[in-house]
């Protein structure tokens, strides 16, 4: 059996790469925390030439390998002019606030780690740059002078937590980072044959662009099976607080049933140890796993139901995103599980039962029919 998982230890994962600003095209500090998580582990690292991190935990002989897939970028805002505190920032991904408040608080941050400062959004204008999933621009004043190339994120916590409650400005995909680097830690040690590779990937809030760069150059192996690991929006059927979601398919795409085999027989493991999950078609959005099936990829995907989902307040505005610990943990056993019945290449329960029609019922069927 794979270890436990430490409840604490998760959270301390989860807060320290919580802490770091990302933004797409502006993951730096992200992939930085993400890799000094799994060096702390001591699970071996790689760079890909679009800066992706890739990761592999493996023992024995493994009949499948599986490929989660999380990205490090969330919705956010790039400065695009300039001229002393005063500027205009663009909506770099998915932020489509149904009601875009006067004002609105971020804190500002540059690829080389600079000390965040705080300014202002107000003025906001629609401007529809499909390239970079971007439909909004703002003024924006800061308290100290701005650059472009610069990027402002949510004035919200990285991560608080409040009994089995996370808020975070950005769960998606943040959490869901976490959740595989919990999961390589807990596979680390482990003796069962397994063979689980990681790709952390950048700009899936623009248009899936890293997953997308990693299925179209072959940047993971050709015969292994992709799991997307989000934090989706939750949705009746996929609640928060009732588990991990096994994600049938997105906004877009229907996912492969093949892949989805190892994490049903991962549900079957985890209901019999009293752990909830769920199955659900996620239409909040699109994953990366719409990527990889689109270019001829078996993949599947996974998903911590987020409420608040990018940012949006009930209210219409801005809020946390908010995941629950007890749905992390969900996760984490359910792809640990899923990665040991990968490796022993491992059935359904009821499957080998009907995989066979019985000889009797066979005869029974093909009898002639009766003549009057």
């Amino acid at each position: 059996m794979p270890r436990s998982i430490d409840p604490d230890e998760v959270l301390s994962v989860l807060q320290r790469i919580a802490l770091a600003p990302t933004a797409p095209y502006h993951e730096w500090a992200a992939l930085d925390a993400i890799r000094e998580e799994l060096e702390r582990a001591r699970i071996p690292t790689k760079t890909d030439q679009f800066g992706q991190l890739h990761a592999r935990v493996s023992a024995g002989a493994a009949k499948r390998a599986l490929v989660f897939a999380a990205h490090t970028d969330h919705p956010a805002f790039e400065v695009i002019e300039a001229s002393g505190k005063t500027g205009r920032a663009r909506v770099l991904g998915g932020f489509r606030q149904r009601l875009f408040p006067a004002e609105v608080t971020v804190t500002v941050h540059d690829d080389v780690g600079t000390a965040s400062f705080a300014a202002v959004l107000t003025k906001p204008v629609s401007n529809i740059e499909p390239l970079h999933n971007s439909t909004t621009v703002c003024r924006i004043d800061a308290e100290e002078p701005l650059a472009v190339g610069q990027y402002a994120m949510l004035d919200l916590p990285a991560a608080d937590v409040a009994g089995d409650e996370i808020r975070m400005r950005a769960a998606d995909d943040l959490a869901g980072c976490a959740l595989v680097v919990s999961a390589l830690q807990a596979l680390r040690e482990e003796p069962a044959p397994h063979d689980v590779h990681a790709i952390f990937t950048r700009a899936e809030e623009t248009g899936l662009y890293g997953a997308r760069l990693a299925a179209e150059d072959g940047l993971l192996p050709r015969d292994a099976y992709v799991v997307s690991v989000e934090a989706s929006r939750a949705l009746p059927g996929a609640e928060a607080g009732r588990g991990i979601v096994v994600r049938a398919g997105d906004l877009h795409n229907t996912f492969s049933n093949e892949a989805e085999r190892y994490l049903r027989v991962a549900r079957e493991r985890l209901a019999e140890r009293g752990i909830a999950s769920q199955r659900a078609l996620l239409v909040g959005g699109t994953c990366e796993a719409s990527s990889f099936v689109r270019l001829g990829w078996v993949a599947t995907g996974i998903a911590l139901p987020n409420v608040n989902y990018h940012n949006a307040a009930a209210d219409g505005g801005f809020a946390p995103e908010i995941v629950r610990l007890g749905d992390l943990l969900s996760g984490i056993a359910l792809s640990v599980e899923a990665a040991l019945a990968a490796g022993s290449d491992a059935d359904e329960s009821w499957w080998p039962d009907v995989r066979v029609t019985p000889t009797a019922i066979r005869d029974l069927l093909g009898r002639e029919r009766p003549k009057r």
